[in-house]
């Protein structure tokens, strides 16, 4: 069976069970991952997975549950289970009848051919001999490769399939114990894929992070690198989920129409892009994906919408059903104007930060968080990387760096990582007063 018909039967057995709306999405997927570290293959395994995800309502009683064993009885016994738990769930209040279809999809890509499995290595060897053929002296990361293929079928009238395939590769150099570099490349096929690229870069970064000294705490006009600002922007696009916006989970609670950042900055969602890596058709309610503007040239336009939450504010929906939380599909920043070293240049005295991890809130409703910089950390004066540093981290607030962005580069690269969940497009950014703390004592 195809993954809308494993879908199409999950209804029909709600509906035969009593239920007055039921959506299903199957989700098939093939992966294969290979680790490596130390310059050599340490893992590499393969995998296939299938889920079915189901969503029952009776009198506006909702209940949510998955199963992977996707057996006729198996499925039968999950939705009877399901139904007896929405009954006596107290009646979700704002809830809304699924959209009602047929609805028209556009396939956002057609499928390529998997790469064969010595390709696969052969991609991770490229990385590993052009990093250390620019001078790293051992190589670690993660190549992943998924195919995955989704079903989906509501009591509503949707049915639709589509697919999708994405090749990741996470690379991180070392030149020496304290000095590392990090880069990525991910793209929908193999040409658009450039795992030596990576390679290359993490191993530019980690040498010229070599003999870093302990930076100090400060105020700093910041060059941020792709792989922050993406998992930054990661951050605010979550906070654009009008679930967290309702939940306090956001700094964005009132501001619709208001100006949150800087003129220079626009974000969009898109769940339509032929090279999205997370593109798809139709979101969880089966409505079609669209491109969403959710900030333009500074101002909050919208928030990202299933049918509920837009019944709330009283609009339509964007296409970011989530049962629950309407989530974002790939990220888009837009594009400045200056190149990335021109950006660079544009520092007199401040600090370049190619890569970060542990983002970790204090406050979502005010966006006061921190995070470790991590990798290369360099001291720049009148334009020039002068310093290497380490063990510091930024502890600022989110809303205040979006309004003290002055700049963003033209160039833009896709990135997707364990850091970065949502894949997203951006370019460096210059944003000026940014506090820093010593990340270690």
């Amino acid at each position: 069976m195809e993954p809308v018909d494993f879908a199409s039967f999950a209804v029909n057995t709600g509906i035969r069970g009593g239920a007055e709306d039921v959506a299903a999405t199957c989700i098939r997927e093939d992966g294969k991952m290979i680790r490596f570290s130390n310059n050599k293959v340490t893992v590499n395994q393969a995998w296939h997975s299938s889920i079915l995800n189901i969503m029952v309502a009776v009198r506006k009683r909702v209940a949510i549950g998955s199963v992977e064993d996707l057996s006729g009885g198996s499925i039968k016994k999950s939705i009877e289970y399901l139904l007896k738990t929405a009954r006596i769930t107290p009646p979700k209040r704002d809830y809304v009848k699924l959209p009602k279809g047929p609805f028209k999809y556009n396939v956002t890509q057609r499928l390529p051919p998997s790469p064969e499995g010595s390709n696969m290595i052969k991609y991770v060897e490229d990385a590993i001999e052009s990093a250390l053929s620019k001078g790293a002296e051992r190589v670690a990361g993660t190549f992943l490769y998924r195919k995955v293929e989704t079903g989906i079928a509501t009591s509503a009238g949707a049915s639709g399939y589509d697919n999708l395939s994405s090749l990741e590769i996470s690379v991180r150099a070392f030149s020496d114990e304290e000095s590392s570099g990090h880069a990525n490349s991910c793209a929908r096929n193999e040409k658009d894929f450039h795992p030596a690229q990576a390679g290359e870069e993490a191993a530019d970064i980690a040498i010229r992070a070599a003999g870093p000294v302990q930076g100090e705490a400060g105020v700093y006009d910041v060059v941020l690198g792709p792989n922050v600002f993406a998992n930054l922007v990661n951050d605010v696009v979550n906070a654009a989920s009008a679930f967290n916006v309702d939940a306090g989970l956001s700094f964005m609670v009132n501001k619709l129409g208001e100006r949150i950042a800087s003129r220079s900055l626009t974000i969009i969602d898109d769940g339509t892009l032929s090279d999205g890596l997370n593109s798809r058709a139709f979101d969880d309610e089966g409505v079609p994906t669209r491109r969403t503007i959710i900030v333009d040239r500074g101002i909050l336009k919208s928030y990202l919408h299933n049918s509920s939450t837009a019944k709330k504010y009283r609009c339509s929906t964007t296409g970011n059903a989530g049962w629950i939380v309407p989530q974002p599909w790939n990220i888009i920043v837009e594009a400045g104007r200056l190149s990335e070293e021109r950006i660079l240049q544009e520092l007199d005295d401040g600090l370049y930060v190619t890569n970060n991890w542990y983002t970790r809130f204090q406050d979502y409703r005010r966006g006061d968080f921190s995070t470790v910089c991590r990798d290369g950390l360099f001291r720049v004066k009148d334009g020039e990387i002068v310093q290497s540093l380490k063990g510091l981290r930024i502890s600022g607030n989110l809303p205040k760096i979006l309004r003290n962005i002055v700049a963003l580069s033209s160039e833009r690269r896709w990135v997707k990582w364990w850091e970065v969940d949502t894949p997203t497009l951006t370019p460096h950014i210059l944003v000026r007063d940014v506090p820093f703390t010593r990340s270690t004592k």
